[in-house]
């Protein structure tokens, strides 16, 4: 009997030992697989979603997005004329003034040219809308939108065409 007290010893403590092996591997089992699955959906989601994503956050256009011809339509950017600042009194009970840049994007080259020799007249053109407007129409961005629209279908006339002109940008504003 003394012979089988050991055996049965080392078989029990053998035994706590796998026990305490397995409860170890557990863990570290479920945190693998974990692991896998997070990293799995990850990629899965980018390859299913990637591309939209890129698109929104890079500002480019994805595959679905074409022109009217069904061909991709693509942006470029023309030249651009940037006025000097305009310094101008609102409008208002209070004496208040504003100080804004704007920059217009023309078609190419040629309208560039016609455009730097109309810089009085397009001066004229803006400093008369922007006269009329309040501090509070400045500072409000819906309305600066429709500002920078009254701005464009004001000068398209003087553009042959009325292509000449692509877009107008207001780049700075300070209302004191």
């Amino acid at each position: 009997m003394a012979k089988e007290k050991p055996d049965q010893e080392t078989t029990e403590e053998f035994g706590q030992q796998e026990g305490s092996v397995k409860k170890k591997r557990l863990p570290k089992l479920v945190l693998l697989i974990i692991l896998l699955l997070i990293i799995g959906g990850g990629t899965g989601g980018f390859f299913l979603f990637g591309k939209q994503v890129m698109a929104k956050y890079m500002g480019e256009r994805t595959e679905g997005q074409t022109g009217q011809e069904g061909t991709q339509k693509i942006d470029v950017v023309g030249p651009i004329l940037q006025l000097e600042p305009f310094v101008f009194n609102l409008t208002g009970d209070q004496s208040r003034y504003a100080r804004v840049i704007l920059c217009v994007e023309v078609k190419d080259s040629k309208v560039m040219e016609e455009a730097t020799k109309m810089t009085p007249i397009i001066r004229d053109r803006i400093l008369s809308i922007f006269g009329t407007k309040t501090a509070e129409a400045l500072m409000d961005m819906e309305q600066r939108e429709g500002i920078k629209k009254e701005v464009s279908a004001s000068l398209q006339p003087l553009f042959k065409a009325g292509e000449g002109l692509k877009a107008v940008y207001i780049t700075d504003i300070i209302i004191q």
